[in-house]
Order: C-alpha cells, then structure tokens, then sequence
C-alpha cells in the first residue's frame, strides 16, 4: 500500500466526484437480489468507459497512447482467509459486454474460494517482490507499471474500483490512489429529501463516487462526458435490463 502511495503521488491526477441519484434502482440492489452494490457499479462503470476508450487508455514507454478492446475492472471483493476478513483486488475481465448479474455471481464464487481468482495465483510473487529494495521497487517495478500497457492490464485490469463505502453507513467521498488512467471509488449512500413528479417531498437514495483520472491521458472534455455517461447509466438501472452489448 505504502509503494501504491507513493508511485500515485507523482501522477498529475483530476480529481472530481457526484452523488447519483440511485432512488428507482435501489430496490433491485442488494446481496439477495442477486446484484450486489458493487456489480452494479461496476458493470455501469464499464459501459461508460467502452463509451470513452480514452479513459483507460495508456501512455506506453515511449509515449505512444494504447487502447484496449475491452474493459477490466479491478474490483475489491473481501473474502476470508484464516479465520479473518480482508478486501482483495479481482479482475472483472469484459466487464462491459456483461450483465451486473454475471459479475455478482463471479465475485461471489471468488468470494467463496479466493484461490479461484488470478489476482490470489499472482500473489505468488508477493514474497520476491517485497525482497526487492523499496526505492527501486518504487521507481523501476510499480512505478513503470502503468508505462507498461499489455502488463498492467493482465496484473490489474484497465480500471480500478473500490467500495469501501459499502463497509460503512452514510454520505462520504474519498479518493482512491491513482493506479489506473481511472480510478473509481464508491463511498457510501444516503437518503435526502427530494421532489417526485407531483412536487411532494419525498426521500431520495443518492449513491457518492469519487474518481482520480491521469490528466497526462484524459483531457477535461472527455472526462466530463464519461462523468455524464457513468452517473446516467447509475441512474437508470440500464444494466439491470440489459445484458450488454453483444459479443463477436
């Protein structure tokens, strides 16, 4: 966490948030519904990112801007090892031509047995990593990281997500590390008086995200439209009646 910290601090990073208003879809949300918090955002999250490649886009070693075909998101799902409970990053590979309940059902059964995800398998290398002084392991391995486009993606995803806000109670923002050309953070939900369409006050569910993104990649235009796509798509539940678009 301290090297993530670190490598983050020297990036020129936008950050920017919203509240969306989540009072039509939250019903359908939830652990027993089948779609969890998490796997709404992300599979929303997803769609509006493969709407602007240039927010996961990435600057290789010699500048040059690299695009994916597909979004993957790099979620935190906590699981329990030894007795203890922990969040451990898993990446959601084409999370945005599939359904929030296809990526619900995954991390459930990572949930259920962490060995099954990449991100546990590449933990193997923890050990080597950490022999590794922790200058050069700053400035040479984590910190070309993201100059490293084919790499970064198979390690950890294109788009970074966490929910951390889903552990608590409450309105709340804080921002994530910049990791990613994106980085979204999830941090809380509450209700607030709003109007409904006979103008009678009524309570109105508001979901807070928070998101860094790498102003060496993003310029504020796109950003800005992502932002419109990502908090339209929250609060339209449009991966709640779409599957995603169709694959080839």
């Amino acid at each position: 966490m301290r090297d993530a910290g670190a490598v983050a601090a020297r990036r020129h990073a936008i950050p920017a948030w919203f509240a969306a208003d989540v009072t039509d879809v939250y019903p359908a949300l939830g652990r027993d519904s089948g779609v969890s918090v998490t796997a709404y955002v992300a599979a929303t999250l997803a769609r509006a990112v493969a709407a602007q490649p240039r927010l996961h886009a990435s600057r290789d070693a010699l500048g040059r801007v690299v695009t994916y075909a597909a979004v993957d998101v790099n979620a935190t799902v906590e699981v329990t090892l030894d007795g203890r409970s922990f969040p451990m990053n898993h990446v959601l590979r084409d999370a945005d031509t599939r359904s929030a309940h296809d990526l619900h059902a995954e991390m459930q059964a990572v949930k259920a047995r962490p060995s099954a995800s990449e991100t546990a398998r590449l933990d193997r290398s923890t050990a080597w990593y950490l022999r590794v002084p922790g200058p050069l392991r700053r400035r040479v391995l984590m910190g070309s990281l993201h100059r490293l486009p084919d790499l970064q993606r198979r390690l950890i995803g294109t788009v970074g997500l966490s929910s951390v806000g889903m552990h608590g109670r409450g309105a709340g923002v804080g921002f994530p590390f910049l990791l990613h050309t994106l980085d979204v953070l999830v941090g809380g939900l509450d209700e607030r008086p709003g109007f409904d369409a006979d103008g009678h006050v009524v309570p109105r569910h508001h979901l807070w995200v928070a998101l860094v993104v790498d102003h060496d990649v993003v310029d504020g235009v796109p950003l800005v439209r992502f932002m419109a796509a990502f908090r339209d798509g929250l609060e339209s539940g449009a991966v709640l009646e779409h599957p995603g678009p169709a694959t080839t």
